[in-house]
């Protein structure tokens, strides 16, 4: 009986080791959105900024943007004061990390010259 319990865990414990660990994600690098014709200037957009305050992808790619670049749409302030893509955490209500995600209106934040 006791050599069966030591085969039983001997056997868990090997099938736990050789478990493959999980995937690590690839960030995808920073790009910018062009400016348009009333945009204050371009905005960069970093995955790597976002997901180490976020800590996962899926609160923006589950629910407000698409996987697939273009697949979104258009980046407007108009949908994001609307609370859609950006503007749904971008509020100055939702708290990431402790803290208040800043809000639109603070244009310099994400528009640079």
């Amino acid at each position: 009986m006791r050599a069966s319990l030591v085969l039983v865990t001997l056997v868990a414990a090997s099938l736990l080791a050789a478990a493959p660990a999980p995937a690590q994600v690839k960030v995808p690098p920073d790009f910018t959105l062009p400016k348009t014709e009333n945009s204050p200037g371009p905005v960069t957009f970093s995955h790597a900024r976002h997901l180490a305050k976020v800590g996962k992808c899926t609160p923006c790619h589950m629910r407000d943007i698409k996987m697939k670049r273009g697949g979104t749409g258009a980046f407007t302030m108009d949908a994001m004061q609307q609370g859609k893509t950006c503007g749904a955490c971008h509020d100055g209500k939702t708290i990431v990390g402790g803290a208040p995600v800043f809000s639109l209106d603070e244009c310099d934040r994400c528009h640079r010259p």
